[in-house]
């Protein structure tokens, strides 16, 4: 037996998921949905696999991916990815796949409509509050344990899952039935149209059946929520007919855009339906209205007072005494009335972030990005060099998505030591200012299905936050840390223009309105994570900010060394000889000053020579032998300038980690894994 449960759900359980003993694929506790404390007896279950409560707390989901065909498989994996954001993805039996998220909200079960594929039924769904699915174990039918491919869950704390909206999630399957239907043919119906519709439906938000006229805005937010993926034709003219009802010939472009999203589209064809419509009296907004409540839709909330976005927020200017230079006012400045000296150049962090401006600080899940930025802030409050680097000191608003406001005092104790502070030597920075936002809605903008942003309550509270903290400590300047991008973008990360407007008109306008300087933590996407490169969906990220360094870690999740990489500054040097190492100890990160700090980087920067000078060899056709020719131990402390004991310890721990491998008669190669070997032991 693999005693799955005794060996990892009490694992999977600090990070903060709710497990669940199973047998197959069958939860065996009594009354498992409501969290039992039975379920925390490790021993007693230990021979069972580990299941995962979704909802909860932390809003778990699941997005079930139960689709047998490889090609549809592998299109879905990557939509995911695309229109929902990184995520752990197990596998039990190929090509199906399983990927973990959290949701904004609490929501109940999602399930597109089923497609015969290849003779099976396939459906993707969306698994949450009451239900649970297997972490780790054996599959039932393939007898093979359970995988996770790129992530292991233990690998996530749950605070660390991206958080996307029941809106994306309704998109998502949306656009899953589109690659469904080019795979296979739909079983059934599912749309809310194809329901028996309610003899006294609620007149929600001012809801009335009746209602035939309506406003534009109104008709385009409701027809969002709409799906429209292989819906019958009678519905799709039955809308059609409702929305010439509300809106008559102004509604003909409404009608394209929402016909399109159908891989059925025709544009002559809605053009020939529409133009036969004609004299509508029975049918019309109220409809619409209704058929979009099935869906989340709420007509109070889209008739709530909203504010358009940034500009709504934009301090006054007094009034000019004169009218301005230049043409007609357009803030154009004039070369020729440019005059010296210019103040220099500010930074927030000495040549790493500049001041006034949105920066970028990216790291995997778990890595620990939120400390190294709350270490951060720290020292920028008090004026204080940070990692032997000169800070700017202004008050610090910092805006944790993630954390709450225990953990969040667990790391400032923590770095109260690290700062050398306590009742007696001192206190920590008054003048930092910890916001911690979980389970609140934290998005900032979205962009509905027109495509134009639609600003969220929360950029108006940040505002009102940054006035309230500057007067308070009668500053002009704030430095405001948004933890993290996943949790206040509501837009499609691989949009160019979506993340354009995210970076540079809402965290862009602290700056040039409210005195700003911004730091954005983020996730590296899968490519990004593998190559390096720490980059994320659309090259908007790297190209909006002004400046962006990755936070990385060795590729032995239990090793404490960390890399904090410059990749982007628009105003100085970047490359690996600014890249800072660091060491977690005592719960903060910092540079390595003892002796075995110092011998355990020193033997990693060996490891990297190594690995370097076998791989030149092997290229130039002259590969090192173990006993025989070249042999790697007395060749490469030559070449390296080390002496020969340091170099043996430094090539048996390359070897026992599998990064170094001697093939007999061949010599030694470096093993292909190594290609993201950080240097750790």
């Amino acid at each position: 037996m693999q005693n799955y449960y005794h060996r990892y759900a009490e694992q999977i359980a600090a990070h903060g998921y709710d497990v669940t003993p199973v047998i197959g694929k069958r939860p065996i506790v009594p009354g498992w949905q409501s969290r039992p404390i039975d379920a925390a007896d490790y021993n007693k279950y230990r021979d069972c696999s580990v299941g995962v409560v979704l909802g909860g707390q932390h809003n778990v989901i699941a997005v079930d991916v139960d689709v047998t065909n490889p090609f549809a498989a592998s299109q879905l994996e990557a939509m995911v990815e695309e229109l929902l954001g990184n995520a752990p993805r197990r596998v039990g039996k190929a090509p199906k796949f399983l990927m973990v998220f959290r949701c904004s909200q609490l929501i109940t079960k999602m399930r597109s409509q089923v497609y015969t594929i290849d003779g099976d039924d396939c459906a993707v769904e969306i698994l949450a509050e009451g239900q649970q699915f297997v972490a780790l174990g054996m599959h039932p039918d393939t007898r093979k344990p359970y995988t996770w491919p790129d992530d292991r869950l233990s690998a996530y704390p749950v605070a660390e899952l991206t958080v996307v909206t029941p809106e994306q999630l309704r998109a998502f399957l949306a656009s899953a039935e589109t690659v469904m239907a080019t795979y296979g043919q739909p079983k059934g119906r599912s749309n809310a149209q194809d329901k028996p519709p309610r003899l006294n439906p609620p007149a929600t938000g001012g809801l009335h059946l009746k209602q035939i006229r309506g406003k534009r805005d109104e008709i385009e937010a409701a027809l969002a929520y709409i799906p429209n993926d292989d819906l019958h034709y009678d519905d799709w003219c039955s809308t059609l007919h409702a929305l010439k009802g509300a809106l008559g010939e102004d509604g003909r472009e409404l009608a394209h855009r929402w016909s399109r999203r159908s891989g059925k589209y025709e544009a002559d064809r809605t053009d020939q339906v529409w133009t036969s419509i004609q004299n509508v009296r029975d049918i019309g907004a109220g409809s619409i209205f209704y058929w979009a409540e099935q869906y989340g839709f709420d007509l109070d909330v889209c008739r709530a007072p909203k504010f358009a976005g940034p500009q709504d927020l934009k301090p006054q200017a007094a009034p000019a005494t004169e009218p301005p230079r230049g043409l007609g006012g357009m803030g154009l400045l004039r070369a020729a009335d440019i005059r010296g000296p210019v103040r220099e150049r500010q930074w927030l962090l000495e040549q790493w972030f500049p001041a006034r401006a949105v920066s970028a600080l990216f790291g995997q899940g778990g890595v620990g990005k939120t400390l190294l930025a709350q270490q951060l802030a720290n020292c920028v409050a008090a004026g204080e060099p940070f990692l032997g680097l000169k800070t700017r000191r202004m008050p610090v608003l910092a805006i944790f998505c993630e954390d709450d406001a225990e953990e969040l005092s667990r790391r400032q104790i923590s770095i109260n030591a690290w700062r050398g502070v306590n009742e007696i030597t001192g206190s920590a920075p008054s003048d930092f200012f910890l916001w911690p936002r979980v389970g609140e809605d934290n998005i900032l903008l979205t962009f509905p299905s027109a495509g134009e942003a639609v600003a969220g309550e929360f950029y108006g509270q940040i505002v009102e936050a940054v006035q309230a903290i500057k007067s308070q400590t009668g500053s002009d300047e704030i430095l405001v840390i948004v933890d993290t991008a996943a949790d206040t973008y509501g837009g499609n990360e691989n949009v160019r223009r979506e993340v354009n407007t995210f970076i540079k008109s809402y965290l862009g306008s602290l700056c040039v309105h409210h005195g700003a300087t911004v730091l954005m933590l983020a996730h590296p996407s899968m490519s990004g994570m593998a190559s390096g490169s720490g980059m994320s969906g659309s090259t908007a990220w790297e190209n909006s900010v002004r400046a962006r360094a990755y936070f990385s870690r060795a590729e032995d999740e239990d090793d404490d060394v960390r890399t904090l990489s410059r990749k982007k500054s628009n105003y100085s040097a970047i490359g690996a000889a600014t890249d800072l190492t660091l060491i977690w100890d005592r719960g903060v990160y910092h540079l390595p000053t003892s002796p075995d700090q110092v011998e355990r980087l020193t033997l990693k920067a060996l490891k990297d020579r190594i690995l370097d000078a076998v791989e030149g060899a092997v290229r130039a056709q002259s590969p090192f032998k173990a006993r025989s020719g070249r042999k790697l131990l007395d060749a490469l402390p030559l070449l390296l300038n080390e002496r020969r004991k340091v170099v043996a310890k430094a090539v048996a721990e390359l070897e026992a980690q599998g990064l170094l491998v001697n093939e007999n008669r061949v010599g030694y190669r470096v093993a292909r894994s190594a290609r993201n070997y950080t240097g750790g032991s």
